[in-house]
């Protein structure tokens, strides 16, 4: 081999180890830069330490309102309608003058009434003196025992005729009071049935009053739920159209027996009316049958698995599931009756994006 081609194979070979050595360096660097950028793969998720809250048990349902105090008016005499003060749609106070009826016919009963009282209270007086002669007589032999016995008889007659006059005095008073027609609550008036002019017979139905400030709400509930009501029980009610506006009561009473074909037991709540609510209006209500102590996570903390509804436990930054068993859902929370202990913690609004032995990480702010 001439001394030409050894210096070229010397230089080949230098520049192989050169590019070698330069290659080596480059991947290593790329190495260290490719572990810089890698993603972050852990889920961000926040946590919330398991607690035992009080869970309600509820019974919901939807009633009808109704006035506790919806009187009928009806006429207690007879006679013509001679004045008409209210019209349907207003508002009366206890006491207010409605309806009024010819007091003639009345008036001169009284009259004669209390005349009647006079001539008797006359006559009394006067067998009163004739009875005490009679007396005397009897006592010195001048009247046998008989005539004394009539004397007594009539006058004893004449007081008892006095009483029944007396009597008659104070009913037709009454009449003469009945022919004035008045509000017996505070009202709104909720139909009028007669009008001037009409001639009202006694028993004729004259107004339909609803008193809006003391309410009766009827709630229905199945037959399989009877028997876990009781009077006394919490009861929230609002109308439909006024969700906020919450009214807590209690079941006053129960009816006895179910309602007719619905096969329904009825609850009665008695209530202040809130403001807006109205006689034969709606209202949603639930009933608290029962309460506990239990532990409660939030809704979202409970996904559905193929074995199951689970949790979540955040251990050492993995996610571990945790088959649970629930009972009572409301609207943020759900009762755990079985597979969590106090204190324990675990995810809470990003659990359905997790499965068993994923990592995690607690965002920032996020540990509830």
């Amino acid at each position: 081999m001439t001394n030409g081609l050894r210096r070229a194979l010397a230089a080949g070979t230098a520049l192989l180890l050169l590019t070698a050595c330069g290659d080596d360096g480059n991947s290593a660097g790329n190495s260290d830069q490719t572990q810089v950028n890698a993603p972050d793969r852990r889920t961000v998720i926040s946590t919330i330490n398991v607690e035992v809250e009080t869970v309600e048990v509820v019974e919901r349902s939807i009633g009808q309102v109704s006035s506790r105090t919806a009187p009928s008016l009806i006429a207690e005499v007879d006679g013509r309608i001679t004045a008409v003060h209210v019209d349907t749609g207003e508002r009366v106070k206890r006491g207010k003058l409605l309806l009024e009826i010819d007091q003639e016919p009345y008036a001169l009963a009284l009259a004669s009434a209390r005349a009647d009282v006079r001539r008797l209270e006359a006559l009394v007086h006067s067998q009163g003196r004739q009875l005490e002669r009679q007396r005397q007589l009897l006592a010195s032999g001048a009247v046998t025992q008989g005539t004394f016995d009539t004397a007594e008889g009539e006058y004893r007659s004449l007081q008892e005729q006095l009483e029944g006059a007396r009597i008659a005095v104070r009913q037709a008073e009454l009449d003469l009071r009945n022919t004035r027609v008045t509000t017996p609550v505070d009202a709104e008036v909720d139909e009028r049935m007669v009008s001037v002019g009409d001639f009202s017979t006694r028993g004729q139905p004259l107004f339909r009053l609803v008193s809006q400030d003391l309410l009766r709400v009827r709630l229905p509930f199945p037959e399989t739920v009877g028997a876990r009501l009781a009077v006394g029980q919490t009861v929230r009610m609002h109308a439909p159209l006024s969700a906020a506006d919450v009214v807590e009561g209690s079941i006053s009473e129960l009816r006895p027996g179910l309602m007719g074909g619905s096969r329904a037991v009825e609850a009665i709540i008695n209530v202040a009316n809130p403001g807006s609510w109205r006689d034969g209006g709606s209202v949603n209500a639930e009933v608290v049958l029962e309460q506990r102590e239990s532990v409660v996570v939030p809704n979202q903390s409970v996904v559905q698995r193929p074995e199951g509804q689970v949790v979540y436990l955040i251990e050492d930054g993995t996610a571990r599931a945790r088959k649970v068993r629930v009972g009572v859902r409301a609207r943020e929370t759900v009762e755990i009756l079985e597979g969590l202990e106090v204190g324990e913690t675990i995810a809470a609004d990003s659990a359905g994006f997790l499965t068993d032995g994923a990592d995690v990480k607690v965002g920032e702010g996020r540990q509830q």
